[in-house]
């Protein structure tokens, strides 16, 4: 598993990676938000998702996660208010 940040400059430079990999929106289930981080490699069925800020922090703080990603359409950066 590797983890893709950009903390420096608040995730500017991951704007390109999410658009050339596809990423979307937070690809955890009943989420629909803007991605901050990219985790590759997590299991053999996603060798890449999209993570907002508020899983990550949990995923970071318990060290695992047991849940279920989803991969659609949805496009947190064209369909989220503000």
């Amino acid at each position: 598993m590797k983890v893709i940040r950009d903390e420096e400059t608040f995730g500017l430079f991951m704007i390109p990676l999410f658009h050339d990999w596809g990423i979307r929106r937070c690809n955890v289930k009943g989420c629909k938000a803007k991605p901050t981080t990219i985790i590759t490699q997590l299991s053999p069925d996603a060798p890449a998702s999209g993570w907002c800020e508020e899983h990550y922090q949990e995923f970071k703080t318990s060290g695992s996660f047991e849940g279920t990603l989803i991969f659609d359409d949805y496009d947190a950066f064209k369909n989220q208010e503000g």
